[in-house]
């Protein structure tokens, strides 16, 4: 019910579709480059475990969607490797199987575009280390990072950090980059953001894109995170997934 009434709100304002909105893609596109994990890294003990978890790599099943997970380079909030070892998108099956749908979606409209990873399973010890070294109140903290002992959806592989690639391989901006901490990265705050002229209607059409394109595919939109999308409940991915350590 938030996202429907959120996005039919925003569309009633913008007064044009997505489509219309981001057919000018220098616009609405931000030329970064997209990170580069050290490709020289061995993944083979990660892989036997990821494998050994019943989880499987995207490309193995779609070489179309772009692949750069952000926590195996120094380019995040931490500005260190957290991943050693860890390069390529692994998920549980059926998680792969909506993340190629909603690529599919997106290439419908937009054959030119692309669905980008900036995280997929990640492991618990990660999430710990995430938590215990970002130096900000846990009042803000939690807005952006499940406390280890809650557990995060991340950790079962029921969970996706994602955005898109437009035309020349430049990610289409969406107001922030990826892992900002502030009220302009919430979906929650979008409305009066829009309202007060700090989010522009360009890169507020390419987030209801991106949303549109998981929402259909049958991901879930959190209020905190643009980027961040659910595929399940906790509940349910424990039933279903292997906690990964």
């Amino acid at each position: 019910m938030y996202v429907l009434k959120h996005i039919c709100f925003f569309l009633s304002i913008i007064c044009f579709s997505c489509k219309q909105a981001i057919q000018n893609t220098e616009k609405t596109s931000i030329a970064i480059e997209v990170a580069k994990p050290n490709s020289k890294i061995d993944t083979s003990d990660f892989e036997k475990y990821f494998i050994s978890k019943n989880l499987v790599e995207l490309s193995s099943f779609d070489t179309t969607i772009k692949v750069s997970l952000i926590y195996a380079t120094n380019q995040n909030f931490l500005k260190k490797s957290l991943y050693v070892g860890i390069t390529k998108c692994y998920l549980p099956k059926e998680v792969i199987l909506k993340l190629i749908d909603a690529q599919k979606f997106l290439k419908q409209d937009f054959p030119d575009y692309s669905l980008i990873v900036f995280d997929a399973v990640r492991p618990l010890s990660i999430q710990k280390k995430m938590w215990d070294e970002l130096d900000i109140p846990n009042s803000i903290k939690i807005n952006y990072l499940a406390h280890p002992n809650d557990i995060s959806l991340h950790n079962y592989g029921a969970a996706v950090d994602v955005s898109i690639i437009g035309e020349n391989q430049v990610l289409l901006n969406m107001g922030t980059e990826f892992d900002y901490f502030g009220e302009l990265s919430q979906p929650k705050f979008e409305k009066k953001l829009f309202l007060q002229g700090q989010l522009k209607k360009e890169f507020l059409a390419n987030r209801l894109l991106l949303r549109s394109v998981m929402i259909k595919a049958g991901f879930s939109p959190i209020t905190s995170e643009w980027w961040h999308f659910n595929y399940t409940n906790k509940i349910t991915a424990a039933s279903k997934f292997s906690l990964i350590y």
